[in-house]
């Protein structure tokens, strides 16, 4: 017995100190890696970019550039300095870049993976200077790099600002969802005035409600004295009660007026985000095709106002590499299939009559191609 409480006592000594000296060796370990990323350089920052397209709107040299004007100098940290999270957030701002993604070895070498956005238009309007890329994402040029890409014209009303770099689409949801704020605090306005209402209605029917009596020893001309300044209050009450009704029920319809021109933003806004996304497949047609890509050069858009009682839809045309006319697209709205029978007019007409006989081939109308 005492043999077996022996055996189990050495046993469990012996599990204490193979945990103990687990114990150290990891806190060992954590003290010289603390140590090392306290005092080792960081030795290199590779930068390996994907995506972009042919043309890239930066590089790697360009985003090291980035980097260091935004205050994070590789050459000069130790690991320990040297913020993966503040890195990826760094690049992330520069508007041409898509995706970040760094890490570090033991040995000091720093890499940071990013993939670039492609663009695929570029918006140059009145104070307008920006690329669209394929998924709609909106970012600012680049000074010393172009993409040979089409560009945009026209007198075009964007939802989103001249600065902006993100997608349209955001802009139009966030501002719809202000708009449903405001549409319900106009709403939650209106209770007081409802409750003023219901007070005043309240207030009509107990003057109403006042009545006079004869007294036993009055007279019939007393009488008729109390009971014309009776009528004479119920009938001031009844004009006070009219004037108070317009003037909460105006209150109210102006508030109504203000949601009425809210929910009208609010169906401007979807219908401007509408055109732009239609604009984008669009874009994407002609990006995804050999043969339009080299055909459409520019591209001239007019409408898209929010701000007008009525939305002025978007209109699209375009000027082709060949010939001497302009295409008219109309709105929005069935592209793909104009673009079909454009492509047919362009073989089964233009190829045989020649492509200088017309200024202007419109397909605004469903199924018609009308030239000019």
């Amino acid at each position: 017995m005492a043999s077996e409480v022996t055996h189990n006592v050495v046993k469990f000594v012996g599990y204490g100190v193979v945990l103990a000296a687990i114990v150290a060796v990891v806190v060992w370990a954590e003290v010289l890696t603390r140590e090392h990323r306290t005092s080792h350089p960081v030795e290199s920052l590779e930068i390996n970019i994907s995506g972009g397209g042919t043309y890239r709107l930066a590089d790697a040299n360009s985003l090291e550039q980035w980097i260091r004007e935004h205050g994070i100098y590789t050459d000069s940290m130790t690991l320990g300095e040297l913020s993966i999270g503040e890195l990826e957030r760094t690049v992330l701002n520069h508007s041409a870049v898509a995706s970040a993604n760094a890490h570090v070895d033991y040995m000091g070498h720093a890499v940071l993976d990013v993939e670039l956005r492609e663009p695929m238009a570029r918006l140059r309007i009145d104070g307008y200077d920006m690329y669209i890329t394929e998924d709609g994402f909106l970012l600012s040029t680049v000074a010393d790099r172009t993409a040979p890409v089409p560009v945009i014209t026209g007198d075009y009303t964007p939802i989103f600002g001249p600065q902006y770099a993100g997608y349209a689409s955001d802009v139009a949801r966030d501002s719809i969802a202000t708009l449903d704020r405001v549409i319900q605090e106009l709403e939650d306005a209106k209770l007081p005035h409802y409750r003023s209402l219901d007070a005043n209605d309240s207030a009509l029917r107990e003057a109403l409600s006042e009545s006079v009596s004869k007294g036993l020893f009055m007279s019939d001309a007393e009488y008729s004295v109390l009971v014309g300044d009776l009528e004479r209050r119920k009938t001031a009450a009844r004009e006070n009660h009219a004037a108070q009704k317009r003037s909460i029920e105006a209150e109210i319809a102006m508030l109504t007026e203000q949601q009425q021109q809210a929910r009208i933003k609010q169906r401007n806004l979807r219908s401007a985000n509408a055109d732009f996304e239609a604009l984008i497949a669009f874009l994407k047609d002609v990006e995804h095709s050999t043969y339009w890509r080299d055909e459409v050069v520019q591209l001239m858009l007019t409408g898209g106002s929010s701000d007008a009682e009525s939305y002025q839809s978007m209109e699209i045309s375009f000027i082709p590499r060949r010939g001497r006319f302009v295409v008219d697209l109309g709105t929005a709205t069935e592209l793909d299939s104009k673009l079909s029978n454009l492509y047919r007019f362009y073989t089964n007409g233009l190829d045989k009559i020649g492509w200088d006989k017309y200024s202007n081939i419109s397909l605004r109308y469903h199924g018609q191609v009308v030239c000019r």
